[in-house]
């Protein structure tokens, strides 16, 4: 579109008619019966005002409704966490029960045992099943059997310098490729 046809008549004399505008709008503001277009003929009727007791800023709402929001999206996700963790709770107790079935069986029948040659299988037996109701509830977390890689006051074993040097080796490793990319990829950019 070229400029001579976007720009008319009625472009060039807006600034006019705005200027013209305001006075008229300032006079009537001013005195009602020199306003010169008549009010009947607005275009749009304007409902009374609202009483301020029923008012609320728009942005005070949008907030009040924000805030409504979050809480009950809070309360629903804690409402999920803790019945969650009260069905995993019921399930831990149902296996710890279990395991003290087991245990309670295997130490009664153990105490009956004598430590005659032809009662090995019977001890067998009953290490596996000691064992199997062990695993099971190590598996759900709940019992860690023997405590192992710890010295006989509770302290954590201290780890000598060859198996902290075999932990670290992988890291070390990876970080030395890394170095030697990045020297090759810098060679060749500025080379």
């Amino acid at each position: 579109m070229a400029r001579r046809d976007y720009i008319s008549d009625n472009l060039v004399d807006i600034r006019d008619r705005l200027k013209q505008y305001a006075k008229t709008t300032e006079a009537a503001a001013a005195d009602p019966q020199l306003d010169p277009a008549p009010r009947a003929a607005s275009p749009a009727i304007q409902p009374p005002p609202t009483p301020l007791a029923s008012r609320t800023p728009v942005g005070r709402s949008d907030e009040l409704e924000r805030g409504r929001r979050d809480l009950q999206g809070r309360i629903a996700r804690d409402q999920a966490a803790v019945s969650a963790e009260l069905e995993l709770l019921s399930v831990r107790v149902r296996e710890l029960e279990k395991f003290q079935e087991v245990l309670n069986r295997v130490s009664e029948e153990f105490s009956r045992l004598s430590s005659a040659p032809d009662q090995a299988k019977a001890l067998e037996r009953l290490r596996i099943e000691y064992f199997q109701a062990s695993g099971r509830s190590a598996a759900f977390g709940l019992h860690t059997g023997a405590v192992t890689g710890r010295a006989g006051g509770g302290e954590p074993e201290a780890k000598g310098f060859g198996r902290l040097f075999l932990e670290a080796l992988p890291v070390g490793l990876f970080l030395l490729a890394g170095a030697l990319i990045l020297a090759l990829a810098l060679v060749f950019i500025f080379c």
